[in-house]
């Protein structure tokens, strides 16, 4: 829906940006104007204006071409083609018939200015041959182009044999060098017996059975950590957020035993429990699976605060009451005084309405007040009388028959009146609002 404009509208010698002339296909569509009134023909993509009864392009192009002698061809709309008009090359006795070899004038070049707009056309002359029997042969030579990838030769390229699991590896060096290496694990499914009284040494870790089967076997560290059990063995800490080590399954394999203890280094749960750094646990079984086979040692409890549970005590605040019995804190709001806030409930009033949803009170104005306001029905140029004692108005007009707001002149002319007036006599009513600021 367009906006209704009733009078000119002066800009000010300010920019119109962005702007779009009335898009029609054609005269028709864009229907009867007045003089100087624009529209742009979206079928030929031309501006046009309305001048001397009738709509006139003025891109100042070609409009239309029309073919001469020997030619044929020629339109207005779209794309034009001239072609040479064959049929009179016949005539080969008059010296203006083509087929004489006479000669033609055509179009060479057409100039056009940053608008579009033709500024020039530049003619050229074309001679034209004593018959149409010159034959002119394009000869495109043969031949073929092969093209070939040579392939590399590999006679000489190194080969590598490679080891998998505990073989030895053979890599050719050149054509007369093999070199043959150990691999660097080696595993020997038999027995290794190193003699000699002398010692032995391992610069790397030597891996043993956890549980030695004889009096003479090497101990490994599992079984010495287990040798002692019920005592308190200290395992090092504990991360409760991501449960490091694994505390809340018998880990396998290596379980726990009765006695291990462990201190907290970050918070979080242990099982259901919440723990904190520099709690203690303390295992009371063996691989023990549930928080009832944990001692659980608490370093220390923090005081409470907005974003902490721990130690803490209510107290009053402003509105606020606070009584305390058997240790249970007893917490309600106050009502509201002139001089203390509390709880307060809404009421209705003189031309007000309350009303509550889900605790939430809505207050609505129920009254009217006819001295703010004024309305009015003019058909033409008036002035109104709404006696509001004030220029501070807003003044808004619309149809009566389409009800669109239009615009016209409007001009607070006291504090009482205001002057509309129209470029021309609206075709309906036209209803003036008028409503008091302040």
């Amino acid at each position: 829906m367009a906006i209704n404009y009733l009078n000119s509208i002066d800009l000010n010698q300010n920019e119109l940006l962005h702007a779009q002339i009335e898009n029609q296909a054609s005269d028709a569509l864009a229907g009867t104007g007045v003089e100087g009134q624009l529209y742009f023909n979206t079928t030929n993509d031309v501006l046009k204006v309305w001048a001397n009864g009738a709509w006139s392009s003025i891109s100042g192009d070609i409009t239309s071409v029309t073919a001469g002698n020997y030619l044929n061809g020629g339109g207005s709309i779209g794309d034009i083609t001239i072609n040479h008009d064959t049929t009179s090359r016949s005539n080969t006795t008059s010296s203006d018939s083509p087929a004489y070899g006479g000669s033609f004038t055509t179009i060479d070049t057409v100039t056009t200015n940053t608008y579009g707009h033709v500024t020039a056309v530049n003619t050229k002359t074309v001679n034209l041959p004593a018959s149409d029997d010159t034959t002119y042969d394009l000869t495109v030579p043969s031949g073929t182009t092969n093209i070939r990838l040579a392939g590399s030769d590999a006679t000489n390229d190194d080969v590598t044999i490679s080891a998998t699991g505990s073989e030895t590896t053979v890599t050719r060096i050149s054509a007369t060098e093999l070199r043959i290496g150990l691999p660097d694990d080696v595993t020997i499914a038999g027995e290794l017996t190193v003699a000699g009284t002398g010692q032995s040494s391992f610069a790397g870790q030597v891996t043993i059975p956890q549980t030695p089967s004889a009096d003479t076997d090497a101990a490994s560290k599992h079984y010495v950590d287990q040798a002692v059990t019920g005592a308190l063995s200290y395992q090092g800490g504990y991360n409760a957020a991501t449960n490091t080590p694994n505390l809340d399954s018998n880990p396998n394999p290596n379980p726990i035993k009765k006695g291990w203890t462990y201190t907290v280094t970050a918070d979080g749960l242990f099982f259901t429990e919440q723990v904190r750094v520099g709690d203690v646990l303390i295992a009371e079984n063996d691989a023990p699976t549930t928080l009832a086979e944990w001692t659980t040692v608490q370093d220390n409890v923090d005081l409470a605060d907005l974003t902490t549970v721990g130690i803490g005590n209510v107290n009053p605040g402003e509105a606020i009451d606070v009584s305390y019995s058997n240790g249970t804190a007893t917490v309600s709001v106050e009502d509201s005084t002139a001089t203390s806030k509390g709880a307060v409930i809404v009421a209705p009033g003189v031309g007000i309405s309350v009303a509550y949803s889900n605790g939430t009170a809505t207050v609505t104005n129920t009254q009217t007040n006819s001295a703010n306001t004024y309305a009015v029905t003019i058909t033409d140029t008036a002035t109104v009388t709404h006696n509001l004692g004030t220029k501070d108005v807003i003044i808004q007009l619309y149809d009566v028959t389409t009800d669109e707001t239009v615009y016209a002149d409007v001009e607070r002319a006291s504090i009482n009146t205001a002057a509309i007036a129209f470029a021309s006599t609206p075709t309906n009513s036209i209803r003036v609002l008028v409503q008091k600021i302040g």
